[in-house]
C-alpha cells in the first residue's frame, strides 16, 4: 500500500529516509524550513513534495501533517541542544495530536527510557514521555551511537593529523549504527504499523572498540591512523563517561534475526562506503586527489 508520509526535518541528518520511501512508491512530504536550499531542491528532484515544516512553528507542523498517513521525525539536539530538542518534541507532539495522525515513527535514543543523568538522553526521555501523554500512536526507534559521529567537527583536526580520537578507553567497545540503517528500519516501521505501533525498539548494527575502528578506517582511507584517548568537557564528557561506565546493551544478533529484511551494516560495511578525503588536510587535497580531477 502506498502511504502519504511527512518526513519532518527532511533535509537534516535523516535525509536518506526520503529516497528509500520514494523507491517503495510512497508519497513523501519533505518537511523543511527552507525550500530554496540545495538539499531541498535535491529531494524535490527525486519526487518528494516540499512542504513548510518548522519545529519552532506548531501551525506549520499541523499544516504539513494534515491528511498524512504517518509522520517520521527525530530529535534535534545536534542542531539546537537538549533544551531545544525538548521544545521541538513538545511542539511536534501537540501539532500531531491536533490533526490526529495515525502513526508517528520517532527516532529517540537508546538508554533514554531510564534516568541516566546524561543531558541529551534525559531530553529524549522527556519527549518520549510527552508523546505517550498525548496518546499518539507512536513507534519509538532508539538507536545507539551513530557511526557518523566520527565526522563531528571536533574530530576532524585529529583525523587530518593521522590520529584516531577515542573518547573512551581504546579497548572499550561501543555499540554503533549508521544513519542508513535507522532510515531503513524507519521505513520498515512505517510499512508495518500494526506490528510496531506502541513499541520501543533499540537499534544497533555493530559493536567495536577504537582499536578496531582505527584499523578499519586506516584500511578504507589508506591512511594509517594512531589511536589516542582524548577527553571531552561539558555535556559530551558526561555522555562519554556514561558510555564508559554503563553503555548500551542491545542484543544485536536477536535484532538482526527479528528484522532480517533490514539491510544492516557492520562498521566495516559502513566504512568502505564513506568518502575519506575528509581526512586529508586542506593544503594536501589537490596533491592527493588532483590526478583524477580532470576525469
Amino acid at each position: 500500500m502506498s502511504l502519504t508520509i511527512l518526513v519532518a526535518g527532511a533535509t537534516g541528518r535523516f535525509r536518506p529516509i526520503v529516497p528509500l520511501l520514494l523507491e517503495r512508491a510512497h508519497h513523501v512530504r519533505a518537511g523543511t524550513r527552507d525550500h530554496d536550499s540545495v538539499a531541498a531542491r535535491e529531494l524535490a528532484e527525486l519526487g518528494a513534495q516540499l512542504v513548510v515544516c518548522d519545529l519552532d512553528d506548531p501551525s506549520s507542523i499541523e499544516n504539513a501533517a494534515r491528511g498524512a498517513d504517518a509522520v517520521f521525525a527525530s530529535g534535534t539536539a545536534h542542531r539546537v541542544g537538549p533544551d531545544g530538542e525538548v521544545r521541538h518534541g513538545h511542539n511536534l507532539a501537540d501539532a500531531l495530536h491536533a490533526v490526529t495522525v495515525d502513526h508517528v515513527v520517532y527516532s529517540s535514543g537508546a538508554g533514554a527510557d531510564h534516568h541516566t543523568g546524561v543531558g541529551i538522553l534525559e531530553a529524549k526521555r522527556e519527549i518520549e514521555e510527552y508523546l505517550s501523554e498525548r496518546r499518539l500512536p507512536t513507534t519509538i526507534l532508539a538507536p545507539v551511537y551513530l557511526m557518523e559521529n566520527l565526522f563531528n567537527p571536533w574530530n576532524l583536526p585529529a583525523l587530518e593529523a593521522g590520529v584516531f580520537p577515542s573518547p573512551l578507553p581504546p579497548t572499550r567497545a561501543i555499540q554503533q549504527i549508521p544513519i542508513i540503517d535507522i532510515a531503513a528500519f524507519a521505513v520498515h516501521a512505517l510499512e508495518h504499523r500494526h506490528d510496531l505501533v506502541g513499541q520501543r525498539v533499540e537499534l544497533a548494527s555493530d559493536s567495536v572498540n577504537a582499536l578496531e575502528e582505527a584499523r578499519i578506517v586506516s584500511s578504507a582511507s589508506r591512511r594509517e591512523l594512531e589511536v589516542r584517548e582524548v577527553s571531552q568537557a561539558g555535556g559530551l564528557g558526561v555522555l562519554f563517561d556514561w558510555l564508559a561506565r554503563v553503555g548500551f546493551s542491545v542484543d544485536i544478533a536477536s535484532l538482526r534475526r527479528a528484522f532480517a529484511d533490514v539491510p544492516w551494516h557492520s562498521f566495516s560495511d559502513w566504512a568502505v562506503e564513506q568518502d575519506w578525503t575528509v581526512l586529508n588536510p586542506p593544503e594536501r587535497t589537490n596533491e592527493l586527489c588532483g590526478c583524477g580531477s580532470a576525469g
